[in-house]
């Protein structure tokens, strides 16, 4: 299983699917999707996170994490950890069972671990930081998992039933959701640089589709990278313009590269010639003349 990543990159699954058996069977079957949170508080399905990334460093030892139920039933949600790691092209990859890494979830106690909420209601979950004896110094990373639990009677197999022993019984695929944030501790003097190279205009892949700008982000150090994107496009003696951009990304320290793509958002009448595009990377929440973290320059003839 794999998942997108932006820190919030997700599909969904609306619906339910159905399969008919050709033989008596009396096992339900759930379907698992599986996102990760990073460029909004707002998960798959009815379920709300908020921060949707905590990081402990320096003197940080507890930090919390609410959940809200959007939904118009009461839902049951359970919290666990899981190891993934990115890829270069911002994909999540699952962490093979005693693979050796730099994991936080060994030092995070955490409560409670289910939950039942109500429409309408939040609950706090408490997280509390515990680091080993002589911890090395790095950053460590593991992702906290909130599913969202079908109810005892749409998974009951009491429920099946056979309305037409010649076509056999129909059995409903319960799709578990489940949703992720990263939970990041640092530890020690921990030194990060970034920069951006390969700048690319893209056409659109498909019919109706954006063209798109794609760059390279180059991470070194012993942290990860995270911030805000701007594209700004200056035609020659006119003024600028934002054309792309993208919040909270991160390339995290697994990786030193990570490739990425934002769609163009040019004005109508607009044609990008004759000018400069200049691709910010941001301090989260900060502007260009106080928060710049790398930039790079495309000339457009």
């Amino acid at each position: 299983m794999k998942t997108a990543d932006t820190d919030l990159s997700f599909t969904r699954a609306d619906r339910t699917g159905r399969i008919t058996a050709t033989y008596l069977a009396t096992t339900l079957i759930a379907a698992m999707f599986l996102f990760d949170l990073s460029t909004a508080v707002q998960a798959a399905g009815n379920l709300m996170i908020t921060p949707t990334r905590v990081v402990f460093e320096q003197r940080t030892r507890s930090a919390q994490v609410t959940l809200v139920n959007q939904g118009t039933e009461t839902s049951d949600f359970r919290i666990s950890f899981i190891r993934q790691n990115m890829t270069e092209s911002g994909q999540f990859v699952p962490v093979a069972e005693h693979e050796a890494g730099m994991f936080s979830d060994t030092m995070i106690r955490y409560s409670p671990r289910q939950v039942r909420l109500p429409p309408g209601q939040s609950q706090v979950i408490r997280l509390l930081l515990r680091k080993q004896r002589d911890l090395e110094d790095g950053e460590y990373r593991s992702h906290m998992l909130f599913q969202t639990l079908p109810s005892a009677a749409t998974t009951s197999v009491e429920n099946i039933t056979d309305n037409n022993p010649e076509e056999g019984i129909t059995i409903e695929l319960i799709p578990i959701v489940g949703v992720s944030i990263p939970i990041i501790v640092r530890h020690g003097d921990l030194e990060n640089k970034v920069t951006l190279s390969d700048v690319q205009i893209e056409p659109a892949t498909e019919s109706g589709g954006s063209p798109v700008i794609a760059v390279s982000i180059n991470r070194t150090g012993s942290s990860s990278t995270y911030g805000d994107f701007r594209a700004i496009f200056t035609p020659l003696g006119g003024q600028a313009v934002i054309v792309a951009q993208a919040n909270k990304v991160a390339v995290y320290a697994n990786v030193d590269k990570r490739r990425f793509v934002m769609p163009l958002s040019v004005p109508p009448g607009f044609n990008l010639v004759n000018g400069t595009l200049d691709l910010v990377l941001l301090k989260p929440g900060f502007d260009i003349e106080s928060g710049t973290l790398a930039e790079t320059r495309l000339v457009l003839n």
